[in-house]
């Protein structure tokens, strides 16, 4: 990567929102300085930030000039990328979470993608792997993917993950506008990045870089580790969605509606939310009675599988059988496969219906 002198001279805006983020953010920066593509603007918007990351990010600037900072009143992780975007001038916008890492070729692979391509094709994303608190994997996202006019399966299926894994020609943020702010008033963060990603889709085709290329981290400060949170967003993107596109086909709107409350069961279980988890399952029988009594099935076995999981730690543990330890990020190779666990949503037969659905549904590209 990184050979091909015209890619060299094309600079990418590196948006990286910080909140309380002093625990991770210099592995975050790090990744970012130690790209094979160097030429960036990487442009840190602290929002509000309480504790020392303030500090450590400045620190970057003076080693580093291609770091900015900006600080401002705490107003949330879409305001603060709006505020970067605002900031920055470069063709391409790529999206870094202050806890997530970056595989060191990933803006030279999502560049590359991304930059042969006409311009009906706005935005390119790659997959992602699961680290801890201390950069240690322990699983990844779905090896799933789709490329093209993506719009109902993306609905569906969330291809992109997380909001570390997507570079976006500017062109297109101003023609669909930034991230939507209004989510943080109603307390309702953490899906911005589903709902800019659906904007997207709507109106470009979507590349795919199907590697591994970032670490997508899992802590118990995250704003994803606020379940009841997570779900109750993804439910009000969805429906927002619905809502302004348009008459959609019935298909494309009750796997959205299905997607959106079975990632919300599992979320709302976790955080132990027994109301919102009922409804929910109400929807998802509403919409496909089999699927929900699937769920539903899983719901009640549940239990009976944590047990055998403790059991399990427990017998390597007095058999001093451990399991290796595991790899820190870099450390696995890209070619790796991605876990692809069972899913009685995203089935063959679902994906092949939403695809019909993409290539028969009415496009508006530029």
């Amino acid at each position: 990567m990184g050979e091909d002198h015209n890619l060299d001279n094309i600079r990418v805006a590196v948006v990286i929102p910080a909140y309380n983020a002093e625990l991770y953010i210099s592995e975050t920066l790090k990744s970012v300085a130690e790209q094979t593509h160097q030429n960036l603007e990487i442009m840190i918007v602290d929002d509000g930030s309480t504790d020392s990351t303030p500090t450590i990010c400045r620190a970057f600037t003076a080693s580093d000039g291609r770091v900015k900072v900006i600080s401002t009143s705490n107003h949330g992780v879409a305001a603060a990328r709006n505020r970067g975007i605002k900031e920055t001038s470069a063709e391409y916008i790529a999206f870094l979470d202050a806890d997530d890492i970056w595989h060191p070729t990933y803006i030279d692979r999502q560049l590359s993608a991304l930059h042969e391509l006409p311009p009906e094709w706005g935005a390119v994303y790659a997959l992602y792997r699961l680290i801890d608190a201390h950069g240690r994997c322990f699983g990844s996202g779905p090896a799933v993917h789709a490329r093209g006019y993506i719009f109902a399966r993306h609905l569906a299926f969330k291809f992109v993950g997380n909001g570390s894994g997507l570079m976006v020609r500017r062109r297109v943020i101003e023609k669909i506008g930034g991230y939507d702010p209004s989510y943080a008033a109603q307390n309702l963060e953490g899906c911005e990045d589903f709902d800019l990603e659906i904007r997207i889709a709507r109106h470009f085709n979507v590349e795919v870089v199907p590697l591994g290329l970032v670490g997508y981290r899992i802590h118990a400060g995250s704003m994803s580790s606020n379940r009841e949170r997570m779900a109750k967003a993804a439910i009000e993107v969805t429906r927002r969605c619905i809502a302004r596109t348009g008459p959609l086909p019935d298909i494309v709107v009750r796997n959205a509606l299905l997607s959106a409350h079975v990632y919300a069961i599992f979320n709302f279980l976790e955080a132990r939310k027994l109301v919102p988890l009922l409804k929910s399952l109400a929807a998802i029988l509403g919409c496909d009675a089999l699927l929900g009594s699937a769920i539903l099935f899983i719901l009640i076995r549940r239990p009976i599988g944590k047990a055998k999981r403790a059991l399990k730690r427990l017998w390597k543990y007095t058999t001093r059988d451990a399991e290796p330890p595991a790899k820190r990020f870099l450390d696995i190779p890209l070619d790796a496969p991605l876990y692809d666990a069972p899913s009685v949503f995203r089935t063959p037969r679902r994906m092949v219906l939403l695809e019909k659905a993409d290539h028969e549904f009415p496009q508006t590209l530029h």
